[in-house]
This record gives C-alpha cells, sequence and structure tokens, in this order.
C-alpha cells in the first residue's frame, strides 16, 4: 500500500471516530441502566437559535441543567435529554453564545442556569417514543441594543411534535416578584 493511502486511511477513521463523538455527547440520559430504544424514552430537545450581527454568526440555544432535581454536570454540551415515560420536573436555561470569548462561556452558564429571569423549572408529562422541544422567546428591555446585558428575561414553553403545546407560553412565562 502506498504510504500517501495509509495515511488518508489513519485521517478518515480519525475524522469518523470523532464525529462518532460528537453525536453521543448530545444527549443526556436521565434514567438508570443501559441506553434505551427511542421507542422506549422520550427526548425533550433544546431549540437553537441563529443569531448574526454584521460580522458574526452565534447560535443561543435552550439548555438543561437539572431532571427532577440531579444537576446535569456539563450541562452546556447536551441539546437533548432523554426521560422515561410519566411526569418530570425539567430546569432550563437560555445558553447566550458568545462565540470565540470561550473564557467567559462557564461563567455565563453558571449565571444563566441560576438567575430565574432566565432559566426556569417546567413539569411535563411524557410519553415513550415521542419528541417534544423546548422553545424560548428572550424578552429585551427597550432600546436598540439586544445581548446579553439587555435582556430582561425569557420565556419558555414546550412543544410536541405536532406543534401542540405541553407546556403553554403563560405555565413556562417569567413572572416579576415585586420586592
Amino acid at each position: 500500500m502506498p504510504p500517501g493511502s495509509l495515511c488518508r486511511s489513519w485521517l478518515l477513521a480519525l475524522l469518523l471516530i470523532s464525529l462518532a463523538g460528537c453525536t453521543t455527547s448530545s444527549g443526556y440520559q436521565a434514567y438508570p441502566g443501559s441506553t434505551r430504544p427511542e421507542s422506549e424514552i422520550a427526548v425533550v430537545i433544546g431549540q437553537q437559535y441563529l443569531r448574526q450581527d454584521w460580522l458574526n454568526r452565534y447560535v443561543d440555544a435552550v439548555r438543561f441543567s437539572h431532571v427532577d432535581g440531579a444537576a446535569i454536570e456539563g450541562s452546556e454540551r447536551y441539546r437533548r435529554v432523554e426521560l422515561t415515560p410519566g411526569t418530570h420536573d425539567i430546569t432550563i436555561y437560555f445558553y447566550w453564545d458568545l462565540g470565540s470569548q470561550r473564557g467567559l462561556a462557564q461563567a455565563l452558564v453558571q449565571y444563566a442556569s441560576s438567575r430565574q429571569t432566565l432559566s426556569r423549572t417546567l413539569s411535563l408529562n411524557v410519553r415513550a417514543g415521542e419528541r417534544y422541544t423546548v422553545l424560548a422567546q428572550p424578552v429585551f428591555t427597550e432600546g436598540e441594543r439586544r445581548d446579553i446585558t439587555t435582556m430582561a428575561y425569557v420565556d419558555f414553553w414546550v412543544e410536541d411534535e405536532d406543534g401542540n403545546d405541553v407546556v403553554s407560553r403563560e405555565q413556562g412565562r417569567y413572572i416579576s416578584i415585586p420586592q
């Protein structure tokens, strides 16, 4: 075998391994034991949003921080949560993409997941074999600037695959408590 083709074979193998690693890290298994087929579990997906300024593109997203009171370590890595059928309490937060400012990413996750204005705990009843999507609507303070510093709060809701509300916008709406 020529040396160039051996090198290409190794590069292709490394690429396939790295792609396989990317696909397995997107889901968080929120039940004990081995992986179950999708027909036996429910999948809850956090919606992603493309935001573009004059120079860059960002992907903001709904992420999960807790399921039934148990913390999800490295929550910013997971786009979806796999659950057993039944009622679950899921704590979600709005993840604001900072692009190349990676040093701030972990601080932002801790900030967003701990603020009531950017996170919420939703209770939903899920069925086996079904997919659900958590959607978000950021609300900004008045003015033209729309970034994390002017975000007042985020409303969340959950829809099934047919677009029906499982958790309504009213149930997932941020309610300010006067102090």
